[in-house]
């Protein structure tokens, strides 16, 4: 609600919080490292100036909407703004420092907020080429708006939005740990007790979207990382470009996810007008709790086609030598999980109060290791040769076919005074983006995977576990 100057007893105007709208934040002159060059970006600013006034403009619209105040109420609503609505000025508030990511929409930048030195992942997305694929426009949309609204320390943190005409920023929760995969790619050993970990904050998180309403829909392992290095505890769910609302129907994507994670109930729905609800997640966490202790995956195969229609049967082996290893409750609570029947599949919140948390003791547990199968890395290097050939189809075709601008290249903070800072390059995971429908697929209904980095850099792309089709960013 906006107010004319000293009568606040009825507002002139309600201002709707969505896309259309985004603000802009009037400062005095910012504290210039040299005044000479431009004020206009963040890495020749020591300090921002006093908040003026708070701008509200709307796309393709010349006429513009102010808000004035004392220092601290502008400073209360441009954080309540900052949640809620788009803003422009990104080049203005933040510093630079290093690419960190790079896909065919989009790039990932470590930079640094000004106003209060948060170290931050910002990923610059290409605006008309997101929109022009298919449901693009409206995919980012939902999973900006979703993100917005979540809160909790095992799901990756969504700060603020940027726009400008030709990009979007999305400034997101710096993660110093590894990806679960990337975990596995290294053969990681994994201890029952930190599996525990793992298992407990992601359906601490799983709950808490899932009391709101919302599903996640791609689970996997290179969407579960870690805050920190070797802190298990700090584990994070990631990725929400598949998250829908249970009751928003019909779904933007309906039949959607990861092939080898997904739940039978989306893997087999043959109506797009039938619905499925949360707890397919609930079978995508069974799935890695299952990869976590065995080291293999539940559905294997050598062909990406095997893996889907082992998928769509469900037929789980629990007689693995590993899996008759571990504690009862362990064993219950995952074959609860991956129950083929939604109906008789555990949910998060029951989960959390299964006997497998109740009731842990660390001397109930035997130390576990994942499997070194050779194997198993062979029949992923195949499957990913296949991924990386349809990919490579995929983006020719959407090269020849349309004119898709290139987010413009961030300038980049050549003082290297903060090496410290650059250090958890190595450690820090590019954010993997927003996750394509598979509708329509030659795959039993699957689309092939896109994936994130260079497809030339081959050692890097072969251990790749399955990939969904991703519309890079």
């Amino acid at each position: 609600m906006l107010f004319k100057d000293g009568d606040l007893t009825k507002p002139y105007k309600y201002l709707p919080i969505n896309f259309e709208y985004k603000f802009y934040v009037l400062r005095t002159p910012p504290l210039l490292i040299n005044p000479s060059l431009s004020e206009n970006k963040g890495e020749n600013v020591i300090s921002l100036g006093e908040i003026l006034a708070i701008r509200f403009i709307r796309e393709n619209v010349e006429k513009w909407s102010e808000f004035r105040g004392s220092v601290s109420d502008l400073e209360q609503l441009r954080q309540f703004l900052g949640k809620k609505m788009n803003q422009t000025g990104f080049h203005q508030y933040f510093k630079v420092y290093k690419k960190i990511g790079k896909g065919s929409f989009a790039s990932v930048y470590l930079a640094q907020r000004i106003e209060d030195g948060t170290r931050m992942a910002v990923k610059a997305f290409c605006k008309n080429a997101v929109y022009k694929e298919e449901n693009g426009k409206e995919g980012l949309i939902n999973e900006i708006q979703i993100m917005r609204i979540l809160d909790h320390p095992n799901l990756m943190k969504l700060y603020e939005v940027y726009e400008t005409q030709n990009s979007i920023y999305m400034c997101l929760e710096l993660l110093e740990g590894d990806q679960l995969y990337g975990l596995f790619k290294m053969k990681r050993s994994f201890s029952a007790q930190q599996i525990h970990s793992i298992m407990k904050g992601l359906l601490e998180g799983l709950n808490y979207i899932h009391s709101m309403g919302i599903m996640h829909r791609d689970l996997k392992l290179e969407n579960i990382l870690f805050k920190e290095p070797d802190n298990y505890d700090s584990v994070v769910i990631a990725d929400f470009g598949l998250a829908t609302n249970v009751d928003q129907k019909p779904f933007l994507y309906t039949k959607c996810g990861t092939p080898g994670f997904v739940a039978p109930e989306v893997i087999n729905l043959k109506d797009d007008q039938l619905f499925y609800g949360s707890v397919c997640d609930m079978y995508s966490l069974g799935v890695i709790l299952y990869i976590l202790i065995t080291g293999q995956p539940v559905f294997k195969g050598k062909s990406y086609n095997t893996i889907v229609r082992r998928n769509r049967e469900a037929i789980v082996d629990f007689q693995t030598e590993k899996l008759n290893q571990v504690s009862d409750n362990q064993r219950s609570l995952l074959i609860k999980m991956l129950q083929a029947d939604p109906e008789l599949r555990i949910t998060s919140k029951q989960a959390l109060k299964h006997e497998y948390f109740c009731a842990y003791y660390e001397e109930e547990f035997a130390q576990m290791y994942t499997d070194d199968d050779p194997h198993l890395g062979e029949m992923l290097i195949k499957l990913n040769a296949e991924y990386i050939r349809l990919d490579m189809e995929r983006l020719k075709r959407s090269n020849d076919e349309n004119d898709i601008c290139k987010t413009e290249d961030l300038k980049v903070d050549q003082s290297q005074e903060k090496n410290d800072l650059l250090k958890i390059i190595m450690r820090t995971p590019v954010i993997t983006g927003r996750t394509r429908s598979i509708e329509n697929s030659p795959f039993n209904g699957f689309q092939s995977p896109n994936q994130n980095n260079h497809i030339h850099h081959i050692q890097q792309i072969q251990a790749k576990w399955i990939n969904p089709l991703v519309l890079q960013q």
